[in-house]
């Protein structure tokens, strides 16, 4: 199975399993920072995050909610399905970027600092024999 094909089913399997109640969106801190979302049914955002992870076209509100994700599980705990509403977050994200190959449909930030970040952050914790292996 490739990634592609994995995010694929994972996608369909987690939006087979939601209810849609819209409780992860209720629950979630990032909501004011996403436009529209606060005036949006949380049934309806949760819809239409579903909608993403099923190949659909998603609502304004929730491509927003999605793009304004930061991760911090709140929606998880607040699942009444018990489903891990943060890695579903995470799938629609991949996604709502363009990860599987579309045109992405929220903002996709790049970094081309990225890798010396990573290389300055592993110097700090790394010998200098790891430095010298992996560096």
């Amino acid at each position: 199975m490739t990634l592609v094909e994995h995010i694929r089913a994972e996608s369909a399997r987690l939006a087979a399993l939601c209810t849609a109640c819209g409780a992860c969106v209720t629950a979630c801190p990032m909501t004011p920072y996403a436009a529209g979302v606060e005036a949006a049914p949380p049934a309806a955002v949760a819809a239409g995050m579903r909608d993403l992870l099923l190949d659909g076209p998603a609502t304004p509100e929730a491509l927003a909610w999605i793009a304004a994700c930061t991760r911090s599980g709140v929606c998880s705990a607040a699942c009444p399905e018990q489903l891990d509403a943060a890695f579903m977050l995470r799938l629609a994200t991949w996604r709502a970027k363009g990860a599987l190959g579309e045109a992405p449909r929220i903002p996709v930030k790049e970094d081309t600092q990225y890798s010396p970040k990573v290389k300055a952050f592993a110097r700090l914790t790394l010998t200098e024999e790891e430095q010298a292996r992996w560096l």
